[in-house]
């Protein structure tokens, strides 16, 4: 017993603080991977932010060892219920997905996105159709594929693929700039608003990275020096950012370079600290034209 506490104060309910954002991705104990960024770097702007784990592991896998795993079906459809049963997936701002990882989760979050979008039909889903990259292929299920394509993707706001996986979503060649751009624009739809394409194509020698943000209307390409060594997750830092900015009411292209500076910012205090980890409230401030100042 606590001293001076009832018991009938200690089972009075407490009013439920209403999230602003779901986010629906990996975690990692130490690291900056999944939530393990996404939350931070959501926070630092301000916004109520819950993280349901799609697996939870001790550190990324790169390293000698690694502990953990996928959290089991039931856990995971407890977890989304968890938060029904607590109303907080009434009031919304946004959705995030980053890393399912396995068809059950994807099967899970489709089956548990378009209710909560009748209860939340002005929120933001920004998904992070995770699912391999240029230089290793899948590192998923290729079944993944199906569901991202025919399930979720067009549930989303916005999609901001790599160009590997937009070439799986698209079933496209991209050779260059106008086929990415062509590519992206055949995942548009009445819901799906835009598609930032993040390591779109390197630019001469390898120094630089192209970022292609695309609408029905239009096309805005960001450029970026490229980094050896930039630590895991900066797609999944990125994709916060970004939705971080949206929600206080920047244009699409101003919070996509606005988020590449962040990402790119975070990835130089690592690069310096030699962390190997990234920085959700990087080192910089942005001068009266949006540009970044050190």
């Amino acid at each position: 017993m606590i001293p001076g506490i009832t018991p009938a104060q200690l089972q009075k309910r407490r009013p439920e603080k209403n999230a602003d954002i779901i986010s629906i991705q990996s975690q990692v104990i130490y690291g900056t991977v999944g939530n393990s960024i996404a939350q931070p770097v959501l926070e630092s702007h301000g916004w109520q932010v819950l993280a349901v784990p799609t697996f939870l592991l001790s550190n990324t896998p790169d390293y000698p060892s690694c502990f953990g795993g996928e959290i089991s079906s039931d856990w995971f459809h407890g977890f989304l219920q968890g938060l029904h049963d607590r109303g907080q997936d009434a009031q919304l701002r946004a959705i995030i997905t980053g890393y399912l990882g396995s068809t059950g989760k994807a099967g899970e979050v489709s089956r548990w996105l378009p209710d909560t979008l009748r209860s939340n039909p002005d929120a933001m889903v920004i998904i992070d159709p995770v699912m391999g990259d240029d230089d290793c292929g899948y590192y998923v299920d290729p079944a993944l594929l199906e569901w991202y394509r025919d399930s979720l993707a067009p549930m989303a706001t916005g999609l901001t693929p790599n160009r590997f996986e937009l070439a799986c979503l698209s079933g496209k060649t991209l050779k260059n700039d106008d086929d990415v751009i062509s590519a992206a624009r055949t995942l548009l739809n009445q819901q799906t608003q835009w598609i930032i394409v993040t390591s779109a194509a390197r630019g001469e020698a390898g120094k630089t990275l192209r970022v292609i943000c695309v609408t029905a209307e239009a096309v805005h390409i960001i450029e970026h020096e490229a980094y050896d060594g930039a630590p895991k997750g900066t797609g999944d830092m990125f994709t916060a950012q970004l939705t971080a900015l949206l929600l206080k009411g920047l244009p699409l292209f101003d919070a996509a370079e606005l988020a590449c500076q962040l990402t790119r910012r975070s990835v130089l205090d690592s690069l310096n600290d030699g962390t190997g980890l990234l920085n959700p409230r990087p080192n910089m401030s942005i001068g009266p034209a949006g540009n970044e100042t050190d």
